[in-house]
């Protein structure tokens, strides 16, 4: 229900919680991928994490930092939604799975070559547990474009080329 001159209304909640984990990911001290996610439930941001690469070459994924900062707190994330920056790995949908978190929503860009086995798990995960990863590109719509592509990306498969579609990861 929308209340004529509320101050909290966001008329698109996609364009503005995307652009708030994209300002987290700036605060990421991984080197090749830095990655920013947000907790949202209704218009409340529950949690927010960034990608982060330990001194001793672990990474922790932005979607599972923000669960555990969220977690910390006390903060029940049943029913709530996910905006990230980066394609999540399976530890990830899975502890999203568990926290009730059933909608993910990630930014549409290249993906990152070294993870492309880690993504068609995650992906395939997900199919299995009912999460739904949904891609959000900053063009308001892919169908209408101008032709004119930037000489770094020569090929439209970037932007159309997607880890959940080819299935032919076997366990």
């Amino acid at each position: 229900m929308i209340i004529d001159g509320d101050p909290t209304f966001i008329p698109n909640k996609d364009e503005h919680f995307m652009g708030v984990a994209q300002a987290v990911a700036e605060g990421s001290n991984h080197p090749v991928v830095p990655g920013g996610c947000v907790i949202v439930r209704g218009r409340e941001i529950l949690g927010d994490g960034r990608s982060v690469l330990a001194h001793c070459k672990v990474e922790v994924d932005c979607i599972t930092y923000a669960i555990a900062a969220s977690s910390k707190r006390g903060t029940s994330l049943a029913g709530a939604e996910v905006y990230a920056t980066r394609y999540p790995f399976s530890q990830s949908i899975f502890q999203l799975h568990m926290m009730g978190i059933n909608r993910l929503v990630v930014l549409a860009h290249e993906w990152e070559p070294y993870y492309k086995d880690e993504f068609r798990r995650a992906a395939r995960l997900a199919r299995e547990l009912s999460v739904s990863i949904e891609p959000y590109f900053e063009d308001n719509d892919q169908r209408f474009g101008t032709g004119n592509t930037p000489e770094e990306f020569d090929s439209r498969d970037l932007y159309t080329s997607n880890p959940v579609e080819a299935d032919d990861f076997v366990v």
